[in-house]
């Protein structure tokens, strides 16, 4: 069966609309060329997820002759939400708030459409992997294709389109997933934490990504749960930044200086963070809370001096290893006292010596972004299933622990499904 008119326009148009965000990358951005160069691969294959099950849910709308309404109705509003969608992405960035683009309802419609489609490549993948599974299946055992008779097939075909609606409804849940910010709260047993110190009270806050949506009044309530928590220390692990321009960052930091903690707030920084390299260590200071730039503050707590090491993000390079490395060798050995570290990406604790600390605290994996989350042990996520700390605590041969968080905010596509958001409240305990 030949293409439709609407699938050949279809096409023609996702074609053209893949090259915007990709050319705007390339030839606005001032990043490197090499970062440049790799941020529009990222993108090509960003858009391809969302193009390819585009099209193909028109040409699957389009053949089906009981639901060509619906197929004249995705077609006619789809190309206007693709605009929008790119439009949104494209000034995401300089976009002030209150702008139009980022309004209550609007700031949705990009990350909602753009989802949806995503969930729906990955739909569309799994039935293809079953559909071959199931062929060499037969093709071993020798037996023919089952022969399906026409109602039965266009009862499959109307299911097919039904649940193609899903994805659509799943991201939808997102947005109220997004903002339900949670107090969470957990007991780590760490090797070698010594007794006087079991009961140490740490909120730990990450990838709080202010701007947009993480407004004033949202950032109040996370300072508001975060002192109903009744923390001994507030720690952060980086990202308190999105990829904007202007003062987007403004009610970041009377929020930070409403959050109490009688030991005090201390914070490493995380890849978005270098956006502002001098004024934003200065900020965060004037709203009390002390950056650790690959160094260490001695706390005293009751008596027991307790160790907390910031280590700055490495951006990728081949030496990123020896270099996160070279950089907790750079805060001294851990000769015993009770130390915690502040490693923004989880992944790297890899290359960190052994027996660098107690306690490692990271963020960057937004706990997951989509996945299914049952309980704090209970879970699985997208992030997870390519092996890479998604959330909870993580254990290594020696006798540090990790802890990854949930996370408070997000960042660009996709939303939150599945997994909210988190404002961990960790009480430490001797092993």
């Amino acid at each position: 069966m030949g293409l439709s008119v609407r699938e050949k326009w279809l096409r023609w148009w996702l074609r053209g609309l893949w090259l915007v965000p990709s050319l705007g990358v390339l030839l606005v951005s001032d990043y490197s060329f090499e970062r440049r160069v790799g941020m529009t691969i990222f993108s090509l294959l960003a858009f391809g997820g969302f193009a390819w099950p585009r099209a193909r849910l028109q040409a699957t709308l389009d053949r089906n002759t009981r639901y060509q309404a619906v197929a004249r109705g995705y077609f006619v509003l789809g190309i206007p939400l693709d605009l929008f969608m790119v439009v949104q992405l494209v000034s995401a960035r300089g976009a002030p708030d209150g702008h139009w683009l980022a309004g209550p309802v609007t700031q949705w419609v990009g990350p909602v459409w753009y989802s949806a489609h995503a969930i729906l490549f990955f739909a569309y993948l799994l039935g293809a992997l079953w559909r071959s599974g199931a062929a060499w299946v037969r093709r071993r055992l020798d037996s023919p294709a089952p022969v399906v008779d026409p109602s039965r097939r266009q009862f499959l075909e109307g299911g097919a389109v039904v649940a193609a609606g899903m994805p659509f409804v799943i991201s939808l849940s997102g947005v109220g997933t997004s903002y339900d910010f949670q107090v969470e709260e957990r007991e780590v047993h760490l090797p070698g934490w010594p007794r006087s110190l079991d009961g140490l009270r740490v909120a730990h806050l990450s990838d709080i990504h202010v701007g947009g949506a993480m407004n004033a009044a949202r950032l109040n309530r996370v300072a508001e749960l975060t002192n109903g928590a009744r923390p001994d220390m507030v720690l952060h692990t980086g990202d308190f930044l999105t990829h904007r321009e202007g003062d987007f960052d403004a009610p970041l930091y009377p929020a930070l200086a409403r959050i109490q903690a009688p030991l005090g707030h201390f914070a490493c920084r995380g890849n978005h963070d270098f956006d502002d390299f001098t004024g934003f260590p200065r900020k965060l200071r004037d709203a009390g809370v002390t950056p650790l730039i690959n160094r260490e503050a001695r706390v005293d707590a009751g008596g027991e001096e307790v160790r907390i090491g910031g280590l700055d993000y490495v951006f990728p390079t081949e030496n990123r290893g020896p270099a996160y490395a070279a950089n907790v060798e750079g805060l001294g050995p851990h000769d015993g006292e009770p130390r915690i570290l502040l490693l923004h990406d989880p992944a790297q604790w890899v290359h960190m010596p052994e027996d660098s600390g107690n306690l490692v605290l990271s963020g960057h994996t937004h706990g997951g972004h989509i996945g299914v989350q049952l309980g704090q042990d209970a879970l699985w996520t997208v992030v997870g299933a390519f092996g890479w700390p998604d959330q909870g605590v993580f254990r290594r041969e020696d006798s540090m622990r990790l802890f990854v968080t949930r996370c408070v905010g997000f960042y660009g596509y996709p939303l939150r499904i599945g997994i909210p958001p988190e404002i961990a409240l960790l009480t430490l305990r001797s092993a």
